[in-house]
């Protein structure tokens, strides 16, 4: 869900997978290069998924993978449509199946503060806390994450982040997990 340019639909066509890479428009034309120049075409069929209605029967699938996709719902549909979405990902999962997630945390102030100011879209999307998290996971028969990352966010190049991201690593024991601004993890049906 949401494999604009094809990521983590790459990840797992190379894991050997059989993927539908989507997004609410459909994939740019670069997921489609990214996918040939590693020689996984045969494994991949793009689609328009509206991640609150997806256009597929229940227990479809084995693994469903998002990075940064819930926040994009939240501007779009609210708190109701980000339960839709997490929803709809269950019902379309096999028993057993796994939902792998990676999604943008509401943290600190500061990132709140620093958001609203400097990321074009900061003062619409709607960040998550870890409680919420949870609650909209609740239906899963398990649910297992790690908060991780301060500092990074705030830098404004990739070298910037890069630096960063050595002081995240340090800091990372010594932070609370709603100081942190990312979840990822997994959720079993």
């Amino acid at each position: 869900i949401g494999g604009q340019n094809g990521g983590l639909s790459l990840y797992l066509a190379l894991k050997g997978c059989k993927v539908v890479c989507s997004d609410y428009q459909e994939p740019t034309p670069r997921a489609r290069k990214l996918m040939m120049h590693y020689g996984v075409s045969d494994l991949v069929n793009y689609a328009n998924v509206d991640v609150t209605d997806i256009a597929h029967l229940d227990n479809t699938f084995n693994i469903v993978a998002f990075k940064s996709v819930l926040g994009s719902v939240g501007i779009h549909k609210g708190a109701r449509g980000q339960q839709r979405a997490v929803n709809e990902i269950y019902r379309v999962l096999k028993p057993n199946g796994l939902l792998l997630f990676a999604e943008n945390l509401n943290a600190s102030a500061a990132h709140t503060f620093f958001r609203k100011r400097f990321v074009a879209w900061g003062k619409a999307w709607r960040y998550l806390t870890v409680q919420e998290m949870k609650r909209l996971t609740s239906q899963f028969s398990a649910f297992q994450y790690e908060t991780y990352g301060y500092f990074a966010c705030f830098g404004r190049s990739e070298r910037q982040k890069q630096a960063l991201s050595i002081l995240d690593r340090m800091a990372d024991p010594l932070l609370s997990e709603h100081h942190k601004y990312i979840i990822y993890g997994y959720a079993k049906k």
